[in-house]
């Protein structure tokens, strides 16, 4: 078992994880896109626990990337797991999955990382758990502004002028005066310019703010994500849907925010559980509790959505 800061992988250890983020999710990462995803951060690098077998082939890795965040009044460095991989033939010792977790832990904890966090996904989610120890945060919801409701379902394609008239008639009742909630006590990232956005997000400039957003054919429907408003609040996030329609009306059949929000907002609509395309779960663990307490784990506690990790 390794354990390698992304600056000392070699770059056939980085071809090596590349090809195993294929093999288990079966999408393609780049030599670039891996540096990118893993360097473009407050530090400069993540941290990689990797599994290897008796030929000294990678066969799991478990990685992390550090994050600083406000914690009420502090600035502390989190870190984001992402893409947890151990390959088909080597999954049966659940054991195995806690030995690449604990071996990245004591590091990042030593280097003053506080907390450890993810978005697991249903595989993930009970085992993190379970073996890890981990406590839940919550579950994000998604949110919705339908334009054409028959890209969606294809049986109410008839419907489309009405989805289209909804979305124009919502919209006229969003502006006015600028209005706030108590956001600046959240848990939230410290940087207001994301690491991780490039040329292929695009942005749309609010009254002392920004709203970022990415456009995905998701088979047939064109969804406009809305990934980050900042600052997070009713008066932003209404004004951000109603900037990425005014601007994408034509070209996009939907916009989607996903988060934990506490307030209603005039032009989204909030999906049942029952017709979420998939669970998003937030949980983690607490590495040093000197700096952290299990405020934490309450999400109401946190100002998250897609800017924390694109989990879409």
């Amino acid at each position: 078992m390794l354990l390698k800061k992304t600056n000392e992988l070699s770059r056939v250890q980085v071809k090596e994880i590349c090809e195993l983020f294929e093999t288990v999710f079966y999408k393609k990462m780049s030599y670039n896109d891996f540096l990118k995803k893993f360097t473009q951060n407050i530090k400069g690098y993540s941290y990689h626990s990797i599994l290897l077998n008796n030929k000294n082939e990678i066969v799991g890795c478990y990685s992390s990337i550090p994050y600083e965040y406000d914690y009420f009044g502090d600035k502390l460095l989190f870190g984001l797991s992402v893409d947890t991989m151990i390959k088909e033939e080597y999954r049966g010792n659940p054991f195995a999955f806690k030995r690449l977790a604990k071996n990245i832990y004591g590091k990042m904890k030593k280097d003053g990382i506080s907390f450890v966090f993810g978005f697991p996904n249903d595989n993930v989610y009970l085992i993190r758990k379970k073996i890890l120890g981990w406590k839940d945060i919550g579950r994000l919801n998604y949110y919705i502004l339908p334009i054409n409701v028959g890209a969606i379902k294809t049986k109410l394609k008839y419907l489309n002028f009405l989805s289209r008239s909804y979305a124009a008639f919502v919209n006229i009742f969003v502006g006015g005066k600028i209005s706030s909630n108590d956001i600046y006590s959240k848990i939230k990232k410290s940087s207001i310019k994301d690491f991780r956005y490039n040329a292929s997000y695009k942005i749309v400039e609010l009254d002392q703010g920004h709203a970022n957003y990415k456009i995905y054919d998701e088979d047939g429907v064109i969804a406009a994500y809305l990934i980050d408003v900042y600052p997070l609040s009713k008066w932003y996030l209404e004004n951000a849907v109603k900037a990425i329609y005014t601007k994408e009306f034509g070209n996009i059949d939907v916009i989607i925010y996903v988060g934990s929000i506490d307030f209603k907002v005039k032009n989204l609509i909030k999906v049942p559980k029952i017709y979420e395309p998939k669970n998003i779960y937030m949980s983690g663990a607490i590495l040093n509790t000197e700096n952290v307490d299990d405020r934490i784990f309450d999400l109401n506690a946190w100002e998250v959505n897609l800017s924390n990790y694109d989990v879409r």
